[in-house]
Parts: structure tokens; C-alpha cells; sequence
């Protein structure tokens, strides 16, 4: 079988991210474990200069996608055509596709090139925008009509969690049962920890992700107050982009959260990095004990499976798809209570049964296991409707 993924974004570091994670990270593992088995696979990015190039197994073609509508679809439309037509390709996935809303038509592209050759369209989420995000807060229609074009036009349709699943056939209009679960995974022995990385050697709090306001973590330093005042003296280290949007840069939540870790006298334990490559965020999770992730939103949340992998136990609000992720191998809190991620970060530090059932948890999102369910699903026979006309 030949696929070819479509992913219209521009991964930080290139198809192998070094910075971040992410859908790209997840992505490159999926795509890298395809090629593995034998699977001949492409994928088409976003970048700065047309390219061609095989990393490790898998074809990636790199294409300038311009932030206007006319522009993407054309740009898009044209890469696609030529990557299916000269490798003769089988399966066309779109990978994602939220991108800004000025980029949108790359579905109308995918849908195009998909329908005129033949090809196989698969459909395949994990990010919470804008599915999950309220109409009140994002409502980009430009973007919301090109991805439900995509959705009622896919053969198949897969969702990184069920809280995924559910919002793509509710906002779309398509029975819930066309849309199969494959979860995002990593490759184990990535992240296992070394032989000497034992659970007495583990400290610390570690935090991985976005610092934005739906990661709460303000309720993080607000918890992290509440554990210092009962006599636990605990370290924090939070990694990950700073500014508003992906760059790392002060923007004005991580200011406000510097603001308080200073009014709490947090600072000696309480630090912010910054994004770090990723082999030293493997470090960290690694060495901590901890893996507060009290998120308020996620699609899937691919940091906390690498948290998992690394051996930390992880620490979540009681929500959907946290819950779904981490079931018995963890400590749940209340949705935005400090009090409750206090106590749950202080049970998890001291139960030591915990480990052992993170270890057992995390088999399910070995990326061997989770290649086999995309398979599975992209083999399985056609669903999809009679395309949207004009497709």
C-alpha cells in the first residue's frame, strides 16, 4: 500500500520536530513505524522551499503553502496532484488541518486531488481547535466549512480520542459509528527510562506544554503555594513555548504567571525553561517523579503519553480525554480547583503502587500497536457517502 499524509503545517525543526511535539510528533512516529512494516509512505508539509527528501523510510515532500485562500488551495492542490499521480499513491490522509483560517481550502485541495484520482480519503484528528474550542471564543467559517467538506467527503474517519470522535460527527452531521478511535503513540523505548533512573532517584513536578491560560496552569502555581504552605518542599519545572501563540517569547499569561510565582516566593522552586529539544525534555521526564498536566482542554495531549512512556505518573483534571488516556494509572482532580491538584500531586508523589501501573497502562500507545489499529481502519471497507457536488 502507498499513502500519502497531508499535513499543511510547518513542524518546528522540520518533518522530525526537535522542538515541540505535538500532532507533528505524532505524525512522525505514525509515519516512521508505517515505513517499518513495509508500508510505502509520503507526507506533505508546509515549509519555506520546495523539497524532496527520504528520512528515515519515509518520503517527505516539503512545499511553500501561502497564508491566503487562493494561494493554499492552489499550492496545496498542486504538490498533492504531483506526489499521488508519480508514486502512484493509494491512501490520501489529512493529517490535522486546522491550520489558520487563511489556509483552510488545502481540505477543498485535498478533497479535489483525492476525488479526481480515485485515491482513498481518510480523515485523521487529534487537536482539540477548533472542534473542541466554543463558537463564542473561535468560530472560523472559512475553516469550519472546508473540514466538514472533508469529513462528509472521507472514506474513513478517525479520531485521536472519543471526545474527538464524538465533536467531528456532531459538528459535521455524520453518524458517530463512521468515525473509528485510533489513539496517538510514541515508541517506547524512546522514553523508557535507564536502568539506574529508579523511582527513589525521581523528584520533582514536571510540566510540558503550551504556556497558555486552557493548560491551568495558573492552578498549577496556585497548587504549587497550597503543597509549600502543608510542608512539602517540591520542585517545578514547566517546559514549553512562553508567548501567546507558539513563539517563545514573554507573551502576557506566562507575565501574569511569573507575576505569581514572585508574590508566592515560588521562585526558587518554581521554574519556567522555555522550549527545549526534545532529548532533554525526555531527561526531564525521565528524572521527575510527577507529570502535572491540568489541562483544560485537549484533543488527545501527546505530552502526557510521553510522560507516561518515561515513567512519571501523571496527574490530570477528571476529564475527557484525560481520563480515557490515563485510567487507573493515575491521580485525577477536580476540573480548576488548586486545592484538589494539590492533593492529587501529593498522592501521586508518595504512592509508590502507581508506577507499575503506568507501566502497564502505556502498552496500549506503543506506536507498534497503534500503526497496526491505523492499518486495520485504512483497510477496512469504504463507508463514505456520495461526495458534497462540486468535490
Amino acid at each position: 500500500m502507498n499513502i500519502c499524509f497531508f499535513l499543511p503545517s510547518s513542524p518546528k525543526g522540520g518533518f522530525n520536530p526537535k522542538l515541540g511535539g505535538g500532532s507533528e510528533l505524532a505524525l512522525y512516529y505514525l509515519t516512521t513505524q508505517l515505513a517499518k512494516m513495509g508500508v510505502e509512505v509520503h507526507v506533505v508539509i508546509d515549509g519555506e522551499e520546495k523539497s524532496v527528501q527520504t528520512l528515515e523510510g519515509v518520503n517527505v515532500h516539503t512545499q511553500p503553502i501561502p497564508n491566503n485562500p487562493l494561494g493554499a488551495y492552489t499550492s496545496a492542490k498542486s504538490a498533492l496532484s504531483s506526489v499521488c499521480t508519480d508514486t502512484g499513491v493509494d491512501v490520501l490522509v489529512g493529517f490535522e488541518l486546522s491550520v489558520e483560517w487563511a489556509k483552510a481550502t488545502v481540505a477543498d485541495a485535498l478533497i479535489s486531488v483525492a476525488h479526481s484520482g480515485g485515491l482513498k480519503l481518510v480523515y485523521y484528528v487529534g487537536n482539540h481547535y477548533p472542534w473542541l474550542i466554543p463558537k463564542s471564543e473561535s468560530n472560523p467559517w472559512l475553516l469550519w466549512r472546508s473540514l466538514k467538506r472533508v469529513v462528509r467527503s472521507a472514506h474513513t474517519l478517525l479520531a485521536a480520542s472519543s471526545i474527538m470522535g464524538r465533536a467531528v460527527a456532531r459538528e459535521a452531521g455524520v453518524d458517530p459509528a463512521r468515525v473509528g478511535i485510533v489513539p496517538f503513540g510514541v515508541p517506547l523505548e524512546e522514553y523508557a527510562p535507564d536502568a539506574h533512573d529508579q523511582r527513589s532517584q525521581r523528584s520533582g513536578v514536571l510540566f510540558v506544554g503550551r504556556i497558555i491560560p486552557h493548560k491551568g496552569l495558573r492552578e498549577l502555581v496556585e497548587a504549587a503555594r497550597i503543597i509549600g504552605g502543608r510542608g512539602h518542599s517540591l520542585h517545578y519545572t514547566a517546559v514549553g513555548p512562553r508567548g501567546d501563540l507558539w513563539e517563545d517569547y514573554p507573551g502576557s499569561h506566562y507575565r501574569e504567571l511569573s507575576g505569581l510565582v514572585e508574590l508566592y516566593h515560588l521562585g526558587e522552586s518554581f521554574k519556567f525553561t522555555g522550549s527545549l529539544p526534545r532529548e532533554e525534555v525526555v531527561r526531564l521526564m525521565r528524572t521527575s517523579r510527577v507529570f502535572a498536566f491540568p489541562s483544560h482542554a485537549e484533543g488527545f495531549g501527546v505530552a502526557l503519553i510521553q510522560a507516561m512512556a518515561a515513567g512519571a505518573v501523571p496527574v490530570v483534571y477528571e476529564i475527557e480525554p484525560l481520563t480515557e488516556i490515563v485510567g487507573e494509572a493515575g491521580v485525577y482532580a477536580k476540573l480548576g480547583d488548586p486545592e484538589s491538584l494539590a492533593e492529587a500531586i501529593i498522592r501521586a508523589y508518595d504512592d509508590h503502587t502507581l508506577p507499575t501501573l503506568v507501566r502497564q497502562r502505556i502498552q496500549n500507545y506503543s506506536i507498534e500497536r497503534v500503526a497496526a489499529q491505523f492499518m486495520k481502519a485504512v483497510e477496512a471497507p469504504e463507508e463514505r457517502a456520495t461526495p458534497p457536488a462540486g468535490t
